[in-house]
Order: C-alpha cells, then sequence, then structure tokens
C-alpha cells in the first residue's frame, strides 16, 4: 500500500513500518474531525470508555492498540512507562498521531505500523487495545479479527475492548448505532451491520471476561457503550 508521507520529517523516536496505500480510508479531513465528531455524538462517553480500558495496562507492559487512530488513548500510557505500538491502515490517522506524540515529547517511546491489524506477525503482546475498532467490520470478518487480536497474546495477557454496547432490542439504541455506521461506510471502507455482540463472541472464541463497564451517553443518557477487559 503507497501512502503520501507527511511534509515535515518524522523525528528518529517515532519508528513507522509496514507499506502504505494512495487511498487512505480516511483522509486528512476526516482524520481531522473523527475525535471532535466522536466527542460530540457520545456527549464524552467514547472518550470516557477509552481512558477506563487503558487504566488497565501496566508500566513496563508492551501494548498495541488496534486501529489506534490519532493516539489519544495512548498518550497516558505512554507517560507512565507503557511501550506502546500503534497500527492503523490511514496514514492521515498516524499523521495526526505523530503530530499528538511529538507536542507531548513521547514519539521516543512509541512504534507505529502503517498495516492491516492481520497482517501483523510480531512477538505476543502484554495487552492489545482496541477501541471502536471492531465495528468498522460486519458480523461475518469481526470474529476473525477478534480472533487474530487474542492469537496476538502472549498467555494471560489482556484483551481491552471498547465499543458500542450489546444490543438491548431498543429500536433506538439501533438507530443510534447506525447512523453513524452508514455515514462512515459512505466514506470509509468499514462495513454495514447490526450491533455486535463483543462478550459473547470473544467467549465462544475462547477468551474469559474479566471485567466490563458500561457508560451513559453525556453521562445521564442510555448506556449505549461499553468496555470489556479479556484474558486469554
Amino acid at each position: 500500500m503507497q501512502c503520501v508521507a507527511p511534509t515535515p520529517p518524522r523525528p528518529s523516536g517515532f519508528h513507522q513500518t509496514g507499506s502504505h496505500r494512495s487511498t487512505d480510508p480516511y483522509g486528512r479531513l476526516l482524520a481531522a474531525t473523527y475525535d471532535p465528531m466522536a466527542a460530540l455524538y457520545s456527549g464524552g462517553a467514547i472518550g470516557a470508555c477509552k481512558r477506563w480500558g487503558v487504566d488497565h495496562l501496566q508500566a513496563g507492559s508492551r501494548a498495541l492498540f488496534a486501529g489506534a487512530g490519532s493516539a489519544a488513548d495512548v498518550v497516558e500510557p505512554a507517560r507512565g512507562g507503557v511501550t506502546c505500538e500503534l497500527v492503523d491502515t490511514s496514514c492521515a490517522m498516524l499523521d495526526r498521531a505523530r503530530d499528538r506524540l511529538d507536542r507531548c515529547g513521547l514519539l521516543q517511546q512509541v512504534t507505529c505500523h502503517a498495516a492491516d491489524v492481520r497482517d501483523l506477525r510480531l512477538d505476543p503482546y502484554d495487552a492489545i487495545v482496541a477501541h471502536f475498532f471492531l465495528n468498522i467490520f460486519d458480523a461475518t470478518t469481526m470474529p476473525g479479527i477478534l480472533g487474530h487480536l487474542l492469537s496476538q497474546l502472549r498467555p494471560q495477557g489482556q484483551l481491552i475492548i471498547g465499543d458500542f454496547a450489546t444490543a438491548s432490542g431498543s429500536r433506538w439504541q439501533r438507530g443510534y448505532h447506525n447512523l453513524p455506521m452508514h455515514l462512515f461506510a459512505a466514506w470509509t471502507d468499514s462495513q454495514p451491520h447490526l450491533i455486535h455482540d463483543i462478550s459473547t463472541t470473544a467467549h465462544t472464541l475462547g477468551a474469559r471476561l474479566v471485567e466490563t463497564r458500561s457508560f451513559r451517553v453525556a453521562r445521564v443518557g442510555p448506556a449505549w457503550f461499553a468496555s470489556w477487559v479479556f484474558t486469554r
């Protein structure tokens, strides 16, 4: 895959590996607006979900952030002594991640892989963080992605997932989930689907649920977001 290199040179500590592609699934406009749109749409629930997830990472551990985007949830773990690796197919998102980490003085502690996570075959990780990553895959593809993430964990490693909560049967919940999903599917290469049952799928793949928490839209609305911590 080809990708246009950013104009400023990368500092030596920011290692970016992998091939690139010329057609970015996000592009610079969507990369620049994704985080503000997510915060507005969820009333802060997505950010809260991510913060809760990375609080489980331990200093000295090695963690992969799948579909890392602009690395908003990477800063605090990197500051706390976690060795962070990012993987994303969007060069525009990785450029924003580089800029964020540069501003925070954390470039020396991060490695980026411009790749499809399924192409990574590296040493097992202590933890893998997949925040709002599985939701870009349809119901046929998602279990394979989840299984691959689990396979990249060391024994007793943690898989930390944040995403839309399991469907309750409410048509309002379905509509809330479907609106951004169809908009992003029209703009990117994400795949439309019903709300995933992440916990059941992970259990089927042999994962053990350690902890879970739900998050309300704008803190007082319905609990339509959730985080899970699994282990092998």
